[in-house]
C-alpha cells in the first residue's frame, strides 16, 4: 500500500498537490481522474521522488523519503505519459526494468532474464525483442515500456495515461494485463482523462481537484453521488427520471 499523509506537493515555488490523506491499496487497479492542473501527474511524480515534497509518503510503513533511488525503484515503478523512442531494441528497454536489482556487476543474471522473458511474454512483445523501438507502431512501444516496468517487479505500478492515443484493441489488451497483475497481488494506479472507462475498468476510483483528493471510493459509491461530479467539470442534469452527464465538459 501507498499512503500520503499531509502531503504538499509543486514546481517552482507553487503547490500543486495538497493531499491530507490518501491510501492506494495493493491488489486493486486504481483509477486518478480529475481535470486538467488538478495534481494528477504530479500525484504519480512525488511519489517517486521526481516532485520534492513535504510531508509523509510510505510504501509497507517506510518512509519513501528514507529510500534510496535504487530502493524506492525495487518497490515502486513508474511510467510517465510521455514515451521516447530511444536507439535500442525492445529487449535492451525491458532489461533496464532490472536496473535497481543488479548487483556490483551490472550483469543480468539467469533470475534477472527470466523475468524480462515473463514481462514481455505477459505483454505480447517477446516476438519483437530483436526490433529497435523506433520501428515498432505506437501500440507495440507503449506494451514494450509496461513490459520494463512489469519486469521491474515493484509492488506498486504507477502508470500516467498508459492507454492514451491507442487504438482499441491495444486498449483492451493492456488493460487485461493489469487486471492480471492486480490479481496477483500488485497495486496499479493509472491517470486517465476518461471518465467511463475508469468507472468501468477500476475497483477504485481517487477524485483530485485543485491538488486536493475530492474523493477516494468504489466506482458504485461514487457513480451515486452527483455532488462529486462537479470536481470533474461535469454538468448534471434531470430528465424525467434520468440522469444525464455532459463529460464534454473535462475532456
Amino acid at each position: 500500500m501507498l499512503e500520503f499523509k499531509n502531503v504538499t506537493a509543486g514546481y517552482g515555488g507553487k503547490t500543486a498537490l495538497r493531499i491530507d490523506s490518501l491510501s492506494l491499496p495493493a491488489g486493486q487497479i486504481t483509477a486518478v481522474i480529475g481535470v486538467n492542473g488538478s495534481g494528477k501527474s504530479t500525484l504519480l511524480k512525488t511519489a517517486v521522488g521526481i516532485v520534492p515534497h513535504r510531508g509523509e509518503i510510505r510504501i509497507d510503513d517506510t518512509d519513501v523519503s528514507a529510500l534510496s533511488c535504487k530502493a524506492r525503484a525495487r518497490r515502486i515503478a513508474y511510467l510517465p505519459q510521455t514515451l521516447t523512442a530511444p536507439d535500442m531494441d525492445a529487449y535492451t528497454l525491458v532489461s533496464h526494468g532490472r536496473y535497481a536489482r543488479l548487483g556490483r556487476s551490472k550483469t543480468l543474471s539467469a533470475a534477472d532474464r527470466d523475468s524480462i522473458e515473463a514481462a514481455m511474454r505477459l505483454t505480447g512483445t517477446w516476438e519483437m525483442r530483436d526490433k529497435f523501438l523506433k520501428r515498432l507502431s505506437g501500440g507495440e512501444r507503449q506494451s514494450v515500456y509496461l513490459a520494463m516496468a512489469i519486469a521491474q517487479d515493484t509492488q506498486m505500478l504507477l502508470l500516467d495515461e498508459p492507454d492514451t492515443y491507442l487504438d482499441v484493441p491495444h486498449q483492451l489488451k493492456i488493460h487485461t494485463i493489469l487486471r492480471q497483475l492486480a490479481d496477483d497481488g500488485k497495486g496499479i494506479v493509472t491517470v486517465s482523462h476518461d471518465i467511463a472507462k475508469s468507472f468501468s475498468q477500476s475497483d477504485r476510483i481517487c477524485i483530485l481537484s485543485q491538488g486536493k483528493a475530492a474523493a477516494c471510493d468504489t466506482p458504485a459509491v461514487l457513480s451515486t453521488d452527483d455532488r462529486l461530479y462537479a470536481a470533474l467539470g461535469v454538468r448534471v442534469a434531470k430528465t424525467n427520471g434520468n440522469t444525464l452527464y455532459d463529460y464534454a465538459l473535462t475532456l
